[in-house]
């Protein structure tokens, strides 16, 4: 009997810890910064080479702001595809830069996450995870598209789903077809 009452008490525990780490994936029903709204002041650490990069550097272009994490198993499935959607319109005036949440300690694991997936696109970390804050992400991955002017177009909360025609319409819009 004891046994069994272990058990019973041990598959929501193990459960529980296996939810855990999908817990900052799941994407909730709040919206984000709404289309139309300023985009707001953001600043992070480029990845390349330690400087700071800021969104006030993308003014003027067209840019797809990708909140992420290694550990967030949505956001591995959608970098693929952001990867190929950069390549596809970078010469119309893409832009993307991709935000890491992963702690300090895991740096190594965010270039491996770039080197893994062949990320060609600017990554920036964000180890205080500031920018889930700043673009009112509840959960990852969350994009944002910020037109040349600086005004949010669009928000997206959760992974892109491949060829999804209201993302392709919103981001072709935005660059002007």
């Amino acid at each position: 009997m004891r046994e069994l009452l272990s058990r019973s008490r041990a598959v929501p525990l193990l459960t529980a810890a296996l939810a855990l780490p999908w817990w900052g994936c799941i994407p909730s029903e709040e919206t984000t910064l709404r289309g139309g709204d300023s985009a707001p002041a953001f600043t992070a650490t480029s990845l390349d080479n330690g400087a700071p990069v800021s969104l006030s550097d993308y003014l003027g272009e067209t840019l797809l702001v990708n909140l992420w994490a290694t550990w967030c198993h949505p956001c591995r499935t959608e970098t693929p595809y952001l990867q190929s959607v950069y390549e596809r319109y970078r010469d119309r005036g893409l832009r993307i830069l991709g935000v890491s949440v992963d702690l300090p300690a895991d740096s190594a694991a965010v270039v491996h996450f770039v080197e893994e997936f062949g990320v060609t696109y600017d990554i920036a970390l964000d180890p205080d995870a500031v920018s889930r804050e700043t673009f009112h992400a509840r959960g990852l991955p969350t994009s944002v598209l910020i037109d040349r002017g600086g005004t949010v177009a669009f928000s997206w909360i959760g992974p892109i789903p491949e060829g999804d025609p209201t993302f392709i319409e919103g981001l072709e819009a935005a660059l002007g077809r």
